[in-house]
């Protein structure tokens, strides 16, 4: 064979490669599904990102991210704690069908038992699993484990959890996880660093500002077990159950430097999402990002501390980030719930829903006349909560369905729900109240509420997170 022959197949063999591997990239890329990385913030304000601050000092890369995304500064979660919003999330369905309402029933302290998330219900996990996707979770909150329901459509291998584990570790995880997959898959990723008791890394801590540097605060009560012990003192006497107030009153000084912990923790997390986010992005362009909490923090805002104890902006309003390659930046003021999260996913996707799936397509749905509803039970049963809310912005109700006493606040006017307008504007109540009569004798009746008792060390780690 001739130089001219053996160079002019070489050279047909070089360019046949060449177009294989284009074929290849483009394959992978731009013909097969999109991945999708779903990244849960816990405990993360609404307020705590904020994209016109320049520059940022709580979240400096989510805050950047945001104005190259879908943005809603102020969506609205289902409940204003964990367990009841993720069950909505994973299935599409509002609180009072997936009938997941309480981190312990401690009726009997010696023996508490927990609600777990029917089987009966198809998860988002395992619809995105029947349709080709591989399924992975990284998971930190002690309310959400295995035994409780919340790894239907997960494989043991690929459904890692350890509780409270800080956000390098869901960052280190989650990659690890999706090195060597051969399918679109499907990432959760659960963030807990923002949930009380605000311990963030003394580096992280360094970089937020303390305004109170000449003031003296008591590293006693800042203690993360300390923290705990109030937090269930001040719930038990704000709903009356117990008579005497916290052993400790909060300085206003001892306040911010709670704030501020809490800030850092979420700055730790905005460094980690960012490694993560960007990891992902390098090996696997066809990725749609969401990134979102499952409900706020209270700073005494209307006397209390932490989530699940009301209804107020504080506990239920939340950020939603959606991203990806194409996608059209842009920021949506207008109210909408993350209860349609799943239907948004498949969406998204070019995937039919599955019919299960209830809410509305977070991007599609813009109009300021929907009904936004969220709810809480509280987080244990011997709380006696029994809150129902509902928004019909500028309007927002809440029910005490216990009492069946209402509050109505004008969000517009009053954005930090200081006064109670019930009586002068019964017709606004009537209304909306209506709404809510007419969604809970429409619903379906959920299956029976499914409970299991709590092992030891599933008991202890609820405990650590103030929910026992």
């Amino acid at each position: 064979m001739s130089f001219k022959q053996i160079f002019s197949t070489s050279t047909i063999i070089v360019i046949g490669i060449f177009f294989i591997l284009i074929g290849h990239y483009f394959q992978k890329n731009y013909l097969t599904k999109p991945n999708i990385v779903f990244i849960l913030i816990d405990t993360l304000r609404a307020d705590c990102i904020n994209p016109e601050t320049d520059p940022n000092p709580i979240t400096p890369f989510l805050s950047k991210f945001a104005k190259q995304s879908i943005y809603f500064p102020s969506a609205v979660t289902p409940c204003s704690w964990t367990k009841p919003t993720i069950a909505t999330l994973l299935t599409g369905l509002p609180p009072e069908k997936h009938n997941v309402r309480y981190s312990v029933r401690n009726e009997d302290p010696t023996a508490p038992i927990s609600d777990v998330l029917s089987d009966a219900f198809t998860t988002l996990p395992e619809y995105l699993s029947q349709h080709g996707y591989e399924t992975y979770a990284v998971q930190t909150n002690a309310n959400l484990v295995p035994l409780l329901g919340f790894a239907q459509g997960f494989s043991e291998k690929h459904f890692i959890f350890v509780n409270d584990a800080p956000a390098s570790f869901v960052t280190e995880k989650s990659i690890e996880l999706i090195t060597s997959t051969k399918r679109p898959f499907f990432l959760y990723s659960h963030y807990m660093d923002p949930h009380l008791p605000y311990n963030p890394p003394p580096q992280t801590l360094a970089l937020l500002q303390n305004t109170n540097e000449t003031s003296e605060i008591n590293e006693k009560y800042i203690a993360p077990d300390v923290i705990i012990d109030y937090l269930m003192e001040l719930v038990y006497y704000n709903l009356g159950k117990r008579s005497e107030p916290p052993s400790h009153e909060y300085t206003q000084q001892e306040k911010q430097e709670l704030k501020r912990r809490y800030h850092a923790e979420i700055r730790f997390v905005d460094t980690q999402i960012e490694k993560l986010v960007n990891t992902i992005k390098k090996k696997f362009p066809n990725t749609i990002f969401f990134i979102l909490s499952d409900h706020g923090e209270e700073f005494w805002e209307h006397k209390g501390v932490g989530h699940g104890t009301s209804l107020y902006e504080e506990q239920i309003r939340v950020p939603v980030i959606i991203h990806s390659r194409g996608i059209e930046h842009k920021r949506i003021n207008t109210p909408t719930s993350i209860a349609g999260f799943a239907k948004t996913v498949t969406s998204l996707i070019n995937l039919p829903p599955h019919p299960q799936f209830e809410g509305y397509n977070l991007i599609e749905e813009t109009d300021k006349n929907t009904y936004i509803e969220m709810l809480t039970w509280g987080s244990w049963a011997d709380m006696g909560l029994n809150l129902k809310g509902i928004i019909k912005y500028p309007w927002k109700l809440i029910l005490n369905r216990n009492t069946n006493t209402t509050e109505l606040y004008n969000l517009t006017e009053d954005p930090k729900e200081r006064n109670n307008l019930s009586e002068n504007y019964p017709d606004i109540v009537c209304d909306l109240l209506k709404h809510i009569n007419d969604v809970h004798h429409n619903e379906t009746n959920a299956p029976s509420e499914n409970t299991t008792a709590l092992p030891t060390d599933i008991k202890e780690q609820i405990e650590r997170l103030g929910y026992l």
